[in-house]
């Protein structure tokens, strides 16, 4: 994969949202990261002026408490823009950190020189912002899950939605994003398991 292709993929993310962007304006340099499963992206703590672009794989954002115990707060799959919003807009750092769950290709580039271009096409503008209302409609449906559904049921949307990841990612992950204790899970599993004979 050569830079080319891989802006030629953020392109193709944002005009889903909208069609009509001006990309003649779009000149910025990027950064191509070839990840490992369990290589970062971004750590907690760190400081970062680039927007990441997912171009394949799957990463995690987690957070470490000040006690040692570890957080897995979102799952996202390509084709997805990645980063920490707090870290771009007030330069402070991050609060989590962005791990590969797999083989993941991924480029950045500098925020700002972006946003300015950005502002200067509405159509691009109007991309931004849709692909923000999907954020915060996932995250809405999330909160909605922890407060409203059950363990089971949590667990049940996570397999539905990440079929690839409920045998392969380690249990204390999976109980940690859906909100409940390792043990938990494991007893939801066996039970499922003995319902299903």
């Amino acid at each position: 994969m050569d830079k080319q292709y891989l802006t030629q993929q953020l392109m193709q993310f944002f005009d889903q949202y909208q069609a009509n962007i001006n990309w003649d304006l779009y000149q910025t340099d990027i950064q191509m990261h070839m990840l490992n499963k369990g290589d970062c992206l971004l750590r907690q703590g760190e400081r970062s002026a680039n927007m990441f672009f997912l171009c394949s794989g799957l990463v995690r954002y987690y957070s470490v408490s000040e006690s040692g115990k570890e957080y897995t707060q979102t799952i996202a799959k390509s084709p997805r823009l990645v980063g920490s919003t707090r870290a771009l807009t007030l330069s402070q750092p991050a609060l989590f950190s962005i791990e590969a769950l797999r083989a993941s290709t991924a480029i950045s580039f500098p925020w700002q020189p972006f946003y300015q271009q950005m502002s200067q096409d509405l159509a691009f503008t109007q991309a931004y912002a849709m692909f923000l209302e999907s954020i915060f409609i996932h995250k809405e449906q999330k909160e909605h899950a922890m407060v409203k559904h059950s363990a089971t049921q949590r667990y049940l949307d996570f397999c539905r939605d990440f079929p690839e990841l409920k045998d392969t990612l380690p249990q204390q992950q999976i109980a940690s994003y859906i909100g409940i204790t390792p043990i938990a899970l494991s007893r939801i599993r066996t039970q499922l398991k003995t319902d299903q004979r």
